[in-house]
């Protein structure tokens, strides 16, 4: 890695997993590290304070809360949302108030698609499990080994299915970077 790469790591903390998948992938300098980096990385390093000007990072804010605006019942969230489109100065009181409201909102919004993936993945299991075994005392010896895995499987789905809808995210907010900003346009020294 070149003095400006690890410079800018350094300056921003960068950790010990970022520096190595950034090795990994043969980044040499921070035009290399903008190419090649993971969504996760790229995400991680644009969102750094001082990269993005105030009007890049309005920008960056309003396309990442698009993306969950089906989920914002509150009007205290939306309000930010129709704050950052317009431009319009939020308070303090306005932040503290969304934030309380996002929170309960992520949580619900998360809860219920970990419970329809669950619901999804036990019908697909069950639907595998009587394609591949149709005698009687296999399908029983199936079933109740699910009924005595159930606990660690949910945790394992609810675990999965969350790790891929981050990941998922992160892979959109990492090609809007891309396709808005070049590595130019950022304050990367």
């Amino acid at each position: 890695m070149n003095k400006e790469l690890t410079d800018f790591l350094t300056r921003h903390d960068a950790n010990s997993g970022i520096v190595a998948r950034l090795n990994a992938l043969g980044a040499e300098t921070l035009a290399d590290a903008w190419d090649k980096a993971s969504p996760k990385d790229l995400v991680w390093g644009v969102t750094r304070p001082g990269v993005m000007s105030a009007e890049q990072r309005r920008l960056f804010l309003v396309f990442v809360l698009e993306s969950i605006e089906d989920k914002l019942t509150d009007p205290r969230s939306k309000n930010i949302l129709e704050k950052l489109r317009t431009n319009s100065p939020i308070t303090e009181d306005d932040a503290d108030a969304a934030a309380d409201a996002d929170a309960a909102e992520v949580r619900a919004a998360t809860w219920a698609a970990a419970q329809a993936a669950q619901a999804a993945m036990w019908a697909a299991q069950t639907a595998m499990w009587a394609a591949e075994d149709t005698a009687d005392s296999a399908m029983w010896a199936a079933e109740a080994a699910a009924w005595e895995w159930a606990p660690a499987w949910e945790s394992y789905a609810w675990a999965t299915k969350a790790y891929a809808a981050e990941e998922a995210a992160r892979a959109a907010q990492a090609r809007w970077i891309r396709d808005n900003f070049t590595i130019s346009d950022l304050n990367i020294n």
